[in-house]
């Protein structure tokens, strides 16, 4: 398994509580059940209404959150783990709540990781992260991307394979560039000032 460095001392984090712009991220311990209120009213049409059956994995790093979407098999749980390895923490896998650019684990998914080959998984999470990256999985996308920012969360926009070697670096090089550790030159984040 690839093994990238700790990224948390190379982002600034003002508060151990909160993300560098002030977002409150809430980590929950295994066990535990996130503050969902009201989500299970909502339907998946009112929440996603581009598809019935919205299928995403996310993970966070100081209250900022990657999410990852494809189809079932794009390897959207395997990139979560790596990511998981390299220092992130597990929102949710296989399905999410959104409210506005803020994630959430559904209740029955909080804290539960699928391996393939291995099992499900018990793991802590985190609740209420604000998505600063989509990755779109299953499409290797352009050499060099035009800008893109998603319509719902405002966040950067990249599609990617999702197995090629070296889409993790990408994924993770993508996120710092959000977070300002990296300047946008061109691409996909090429019009993003930084997060």
């Amino acid at each position: 398994m690839i093994r990238i460095p700790d990224l948390s001392s190379e982002v600034s984090n003002p508060s151990p509580d909160k993300g560098a712009d002030g977002d409150a991220a809430q980590s929950v311990a295994q066990g535990s059940k996130p503050e969902l209120e009201g989500s299970q009213s909502v339907s998946s049409r009112q929440r996603f209404p581009d598809t019935e059956n919205f299928h995403a994995s996310c993970v966070a790093l100081d209250g900022k959150a990657i999410l990852l979407c494809g189809p079932s098999g794009a390897g959207k749980s395997i990139l979560a783990l790596q990511l998981i390895e390299a220092g992130f923490s597990l929102v949710s896998d296989d399905r999410v709540v959104m409210r506005g650019e803020y994630v959430s684990p559904p209740a029955a998914l909080a804290g539960l990781l699928e391996v393939r080959g291995v099992g499900i998984l018990r793991t802590s999470f985190v609740t209420n992260a604000r998505v600063i990256l989509k990755v779109f999985l299953g499409d290797a996308g352009a050499r060099l991307p035009a800008p893109e920012r998603d319509k719902e969360t405002g966040a950067v926009v990249l599609h990617l394979n999702g197995s090629f070697p070296g889409d993790l670096c990408r994924i993770v090089a993508a996120f710092r560039a959000c977070c300002g550790a990296y300047e946008w030159h061109a691409g996909a984040g090429g019009d993003v000032p930084g997060f």
